[in-house]
């Protein structure tokens, strides 16, 4: 419970900004005999053995010290060979600065670029840490919508430039969590020719990259088509493509000149990622593309398991995401998303994250994470299935 008095007078940017919602829900939630968690975006399943005894020898041999600021010389240059393989570019390993979490990274990316009073721009529906960051940080915040066209999230272009134009820092998170959406090269590349033209920054959440579904080895990256010296900051991380995410270790790719600053910046913040966690993270960068390209066949059929059954609702709108690992879909009559949440919650036992955390466009949309079994999957879309059939008496 929040002692008031102990925060009355407080001069704090952080006191404004909402709680996340999926995690007070979730906090409520956990531990409930039965429950089906679909609301956090996570893998099922435990990071790959390999990887774990990677860590374990690193600590039996001692490294468990502190490690460089901008990361682990060895796991630099193992990131810069990766992604120059994975894109086609030379990458080098000066642009790499390892973090802890792909939430550190957007946090050192924004510290790095923004001053008080700045906006930033970027796209809804949202990760809600997205916007969260740059709000503590004392950004002024434009939001674009995207639109649901023929069955799949999209985005005009040219009404996102044309309204972006002004800011000093351009967010995108492609592929997108909640809904799955992706850009296409040809949109990189145009969105990435203006941005350069205006001087305007841009951070590009790129860390569902490699979670696609239509047989390339990896989405369209905004690193195709730029230059090294652009203003351009890309977001990554092992949690998602590795099934990493209680190691909390990420990366940024950064131009060469803008690094120190990020080192400085890390250095009064994280000090530096656990050394054994990157020897883990070597290991994950060069053993681990048979899981990768595994489990990206299990999340396709649980994507298409999902939405099938879904779209078999008069009630329910459920576009088809392109990558990522959730179903973002809509449920009609619904007035109160939350609401809806939590009595799923303690009817059918199945956790799913309101709409509302992601700033959806209106009330009735729910984000359901597929990365589970298709037993696990079954059950909770049986579960789910007299409240899809008559929400609005559920």
């Amino acid at each position: 419970m929040t002692n008031k008095r102990a925060i009355e007078g407080l001069q704090s940017r952080a006191i404004d900004v909402a709680p996340s919602i999926t995690r007070v829900l979730a906090n409520d939630a956990m531990g409930l005999e039965g429950l089906i968690p679909l609301w956090f975006g996570e893998p099922n399943q435990p990071t790959p053995q390999f990887i774990c005894d990677a860590a374990a020898q690193s600590m039996a041999n001692g490294e468990t010290f502190y490690a460089e600021g901008l990361g682990r010389p060895y796991l630099r240059e193992a990131i810069a060979t990766y992604m120059s393989g994975l894109y086609g570019c030379e990458i080098g390993a000066e642009r790499i600065a390892v973090t802890v979490s792909g939430g550190n990274a957007l946090n050192l990316a924004f510290q790095s670029v923004l001053n008080e009073g700045d906006t930033v721009a970027t796209l809804t529906p949202a990760y809600p840490n997205l916007l969260g960051i740059p709000t503590m940080q004392g950004a002024r915040l434009i939001t674009h919508p995207l639109e649901v066209r023929n069955g799949k999230w999209s985005l005009d272009v040219e009404a996102f430039l044309a309204a972006v134009e002004g800011a000093k820092v351009v967010l995108l998170n492609s592929p997108s969590n909640p809904t799955g959406f992706m850009l296409s090269a040809a949109e990189v590349k145009r969105i990435m020719g203006v941005l350069r033209e205006r001087g305007t920054w841009l951070i590009s959440d790129e860390v569902y990259g490699r979670l696609v579904y239509d047989g390339s080895k990896a989405a369209p990256s905004f690193l195709e088509a730029s230059a090294p010296e652009d203003r351009l900051i890309v977001v990554n991380s092992f949690s998602k493509s590795w099934a990493m995410t209680g190691w909390r270790l990420g990366w940024l790719t950064l131009p060469p000149s803008l690094t120190p600053v990020v080192e400085k910046i890390a250095e009064f913040s994280i000090s530096c990622a656990p050394p054994y966690a990157q020897r883990a993270g070597v290991v994950a960068l060069g053993e681990g593309e048979d899981f990768v390209n595994h489990t990206n066949i299990l999340y396709r059929d649980a994507r298409d398991q999902v939405c099938n059954a879904l779209r078999a609702y008069e009630a329910v709108t459920c576009p088809v995401p392109d990558s990522a690992f959730y179903a973002f879909f809509h449920v009609a009559d619904v007035d109160d998303s939350v609401a809806v949440a939590r009595m799923l919650i303690e009817r059918a036992r199945v956790g799913l994250a309101p709409g509302d955390a992601f700033f959806a466009p209106e009330p009735g949309w729910f984000r359901l994470c597929f990365a589970q079994t298709p037993d696990q999957l079954t059950e909770a879309l049986d579960r789910l299935a007299p409240y899809l059939s008559s929400p609005a008496t559920a």
